[in-house]
């Protein structure tokens, strides 16, 4: 399971925001096989040849828009209906057992639960990493995904939406079904 580390960071940076996409491009070649690559391709193709577009599509998504954020990365919001609720403070419990303080975003925002994720993967905290997605992860992604789907106003955010989708799948059975 150590090798979805990476993958699990991309997935953090694509979420952070589309300035990150040369860190994203970066560690393509090590999820060459995997069947979200070409979605991912696109996505950085698109990011490359027309930033501002890509920039102002994920703002309107996932930051500000006019009368409500389409698609708020929060776990809080789609379990409580709030932002830094009970479910931030639940991870970033999680989080501070290694010592970790989130810097970019909030605690539950999803680019930091993937990093977390990535992280605990990459030092071999299988058991840890199975369990944060279980409780955390799966709890509430799929809703995102739903909306990013239904709300994606560009090509952009629905190829990101189909990506998360594709990666999810295949985090979900490589470390559920695969690793039992």
């Amino acid at each position: 399971m150590k090798s979805l580390s990476t993958d699990f960071k991309i997935f953090s940076f694509l979420f952070l925001s589309p300035r990150y996409i040369k860190d994203v491009k970066g560690l393509m070649e090590e999820i060459k096989d995997k069947p979200y690559y070409n979605t991912l391709k696109q996505i950085i193709q698109l990011t490359e040849t027309n930033y501002d577009k890509v920039a102002t599509e994920f703002t309107s998504c996932f930051i500000n828009d006019y009368k409500h954020v389409k698609c708020p990365p929060y776990e809080s919001w789609y379990r409580e209906r709030t932002v830094y609720g009970i479910s931030a403070q639940r991870v970033l419990e999680e989080y501070i057992k290694y010592g970790i303080y989130p810097k970019k975003q909030l605690a539950d925002h999803i680019s930091t639960e993937l990093e977390f994720v990535s992280f605990l993967l990459f030092v071999e905290q299988e058991d840890e990493a199975k369990k944060f997605i279980k409780e955390h992860i799966v709890s509430w992604v799929p809703k995102l995904i739903e909306d990013i789907l239904a709300n994606s106003e560009g090509e952009y955010t629905k190829l990101l939406g189909i990506a998360l989708e594709q990666f999810l799948d295949y985090a979900i059975q490589t470390i559920f079904v695969v690793n039992r």
